[in-house]
C-alpha cells in the first residue's frame, strides 16, 4: 500500500446496535488519567512503540470518564494516529457516539476497522489492519489501538502484528543461502505488505 492510502473493505460486517437508554448516566468521573501502555516493539526490530488502552470518554455501566480529559491526554502523550476497533453501536452503547468526530477536531488520524467484540477480524481486515499499522510505524508515528477494555481485540491485533513480523524474518532467514527458498520468498507477497520497519 503506497503512503497515503487507505484501505477500503467490502462486503457487510456484522454489527448490533445497542440500546443503552435504560442504563442511567449518574455517577462521579474517574479523576485518574487515561491510562495508555506503550508496548515496546524492538522485539521486532522496531524502533516505535505501540500505546494500547480502554475505550476514552466510556460512560458505561460503573465507568465514567471524560471524553474531552481522555483525548487531551492523548494529545499530551504525543499521539498521532488511533485505531478504533469498536462498532458505531458500541460506541453508542457506551456513550460515545461522536468519539470519531471528537479524534478527527482534535487532529488525531482515525483508522475506524471494527469487528465484532469476542471475535476476530476477517483475513483482509486483518491484513487491511496491519498494513496501516506498519504505515504508521514506518512514518514514526505515535500510535495507539484501542477496542472496549483494551485487552482482547486490541491483544488481538497486536499478536497479528508480532506474528506476522515473525514470520517474515523466519522466512526471510530460510530464503537466505537457499536458491528455492529465495524464490518462494519472492514469490509471497504477503510478507512485504505487512513486514515492520526496522
Amino acid at each position: 500500500m503506497r503512503s497515503g492510502e487507505r484501505c477500503v473493505l467490502t462486503g457487510k460486517m456484522r454489527t448490533s446496535e445497542f440500546d443503552s437508554s435504560d442504563e442511567e448516566d449518574f455517577g462521579e468521573e474517574e479523576a485518574t488519567p487515561l491510562q495508555i501502555s506503550w508496548l515496546s516493539l524492538s522485539v521486532v526490530e522496531c524502533s516505535q512503540s505501540l500505546g494500547i488502552c480502554s475505550l476514552p470518554g466510556c460512560r458505561y455501566k460503573e465507568i465514567r470518564r471524560n471524553l474531552q480529559k481522555d483525548v487531551a491526554e492523548m494529545c499530551d502523550q504525543g499521539v498521532e494516529d488511533v485505531f478504533v476497533f469498536c462498532t458505531r453501536g458500541e460506541l453508542v452503547r457506551y456513550r460515545v457516539p461522536s468519539l470519531l468526530e471528537v479524534y478527527s477536531q482534535s487532529g488525531l488520524r482515525v483508522h475506524h476497522l471494527p469487528f465484532p467484540d469476542g471475535g476476530a477480524p476477517e483475513l483482509s481486515q486483518c491484513c487491511c489492519i496491519l498494513e496501516e499499522l506498519q504505515d504508521c510505524l514506518q512514518n514514526q508515528r505515535r500510535t495507539v489501538i484501542h477496542c472496549y477494555g483494551g485487552l482482547g481485540r486490541s491483544g488481538l491485533s497486536n499478536c497479528c502484528m508480532f506474528a506476522a513480523a515473525a514470520l517474515c524474518r523466519h522466512d526471510a532467514h530460510c530464503c537466505s543461502g537457499n536458491p528455492e527458498g529465495a524464490e518462494r520468498g519472492r514469490s509471497h507477497s504477503d510478507c512485504q505488505a505487512i513486514q515492520l520497519p526496522s
